[in-house]
């Protein structure tokens, strides 16, 4: 038991929750999802992982040779409930932890235990070469059951052929909540090598964000506008034709 490494304000009772987590990739395609479906659904903070033990590398903000602030980890745990009838929805955002890795995936996982989450995806975005910015944006999924490959492929997100190799944190989500029997399924954007190389926020691909909330939307009946990341998409295929 992990329990003290995380923090919950409230324990907020949910309706078959599912849960969506984003940490730092090329793009950070993963985080700006979470941070528009947090603002379009309106979610409600409820908790965080207590950061010390899991972070070597602080955010500090200094001022006129005073250090006025010391942050480890920024991360949170977002709710939202569906008056629409449908499954509520739990979202994790956090930067990367830089030690301890898999007791912080652990510890996620306690939380979704915790609040009744049964299912969770975990997205994020790769350089891919072979593809360009005029295409309509893609994903690739991986799951960590069998039967779930059904669920990508009624989405039109094909999955992940073959692969061996140095895995993600995302890896070992799939695996420790497979070891707790929660069902996950990690979703892939990928993005034009090109822009992926780009320093943030250069690198940051809205047609891949995009992508990623249309396949939620269809997997879990969200209905989340994708207005704003329509004319973004399109604004960035525009610069980028010049």
């Amino acid at each position: 038991a992990m329990s003290g490494e995380f923090t919950l304000h409230k324990e907020p009772n949910l309706r078959n929750p599912r849960m969506i987590i984003g940490l730092p990739d090329v793009g950070y395609v993963g985080l700006r999802v979470i941070d528009y479906l947090k603002g379009k659904l309106g979610a409600e903070e409820f908790g965080h992982i207590a950061p010390h033990g899991f972070s070597t590398v602080p955010w500090v903000s200094v001022k006129n040779g005073v250090i006025e602030n010391l942050e480890l980890l920024r991360n949170g745990f977002h709710f939202w409930r569906n008056t629409g009838g449908g499954d509520d929805v739990v979202l994790f955002r956090s930067e990367q932890p830089t030690a301890r890795p898999y007791e912080y995936v652990e510890a996620i996982l306690e939380v979704a235990e915790r609040v009744g989450v049964k299912r969770m995806y975990i997205i994020g975005s790769f350089g891919a070469a072979g593809i360009t910015h005029l295409e309509p944006c893609s994903a690739l999924g991986v799951v960590n059951m069998p039967h779930l490959t059904e669920t990508l492929t009624k989405s039109g997100v094909e999955p992940y052929p073959e692969y061996k190799g140095i895995g993600t944190i995302h890896s070992s989500f799939l695996w420790f909540a497979k070891a707790r029997r929660l069902e996950a399924l990690g979703l892939w954007a990928p993005m034009p090598h090109y822009i992926a190389r780009l320093p943030f926020p250069w690198s940051n691909y809205p047609g891949a964000s995009l992508c990623l909330v249309q396949k939620l939307n269809s997997m879990e009946g969200l209905d989340v506008d994708t207005a704003e990341l329509e004319n973004l998409a399109k604004e960035t295929e525009f610069a980028a034709g010049y």
